[in-house]
């Protein structure tokens, strides 16, 4: 409704503020919100599996491989990285029984490779990133990498070399394993 001046002849509004200002800053801390959590992220994979093709034998063979680890730190608190697989299960013309798969057992890693910078702090052979352990049998978690707190902060790989034990007389067709990598906080 219009007020009246009672010294003038003039309509004298009401003034809001505006509100598309309002509007386009809570767009603004939403947008900053939904950001922020992936500006302080840890993340861990395995990048690449290279491995030979194996042949069907009448003996056990142990074939080699390499795993790629892939590490990436934007926290600097430390962390550390644990690999551990499931059993190797088959596919193909003998259907899916777990009878013809390869335990998890059979999978393991040997002494993880020294990391490698690929953006971020260099590498520190005392506080990290640095080689942990020697492997083993996957199938618990075995630790292979970590970082103290304050170091670590960037992106990093490592090669893992791994060994699959293949049965004698396996069924011929295709053997998948889920690897699990986890990164958690602390050395």
């Amino acid at each position: 409704m219009p007020l009246r001046c009672p010294h003038r002849d003039r309509v004298l509004g009401l003034r809001r503020p505006p509100r598309p200002a309002i509007a386009v800053l809570v767009g603004a801390v939403l947008a900053l919100l939904a950001v922020a959590p992936t500006l302080a992220a840890r993340t861990a994979s395995i990048a690449s599996l290279t491995m030979a093709v194996a042949t069907v034998t009448h003996v056990t063979q142990n074939r080699p491989g390499t795993l790629v680890l892939s590490v990436s730190d934007t926290v600097g608190s430390g962390w550390n990285v644990t690999v551990q697989s499931s059993a190797m299960a088959y596919s193909g013309l003998y259907g899916t029984t777990p009878a013809n798969d390869i335990p998890a057992a059979n999978l393991s890693l040997g002494t993880p490779v020294t990391p490698v910078r690929v953006s971020g702090q260099a590498v520190n052979g005392v506080n990290g990133p640095k080689v942990v352990g020697t492997g083993g049998v996957l199938t618990t978690a075995i630790k292979v990498i970590n970082a103290n707190s304050g170091y670590g902060l960037g992106s990093y790989t490592q090669n893992l070399p791994l060994t699959v034990v293949i049965p004698k007389n396996p069924r011929q067709g295709t053997y998948t394993a889920t690897l699990t990598v986890t990164i958690t906080v602390g050395p």
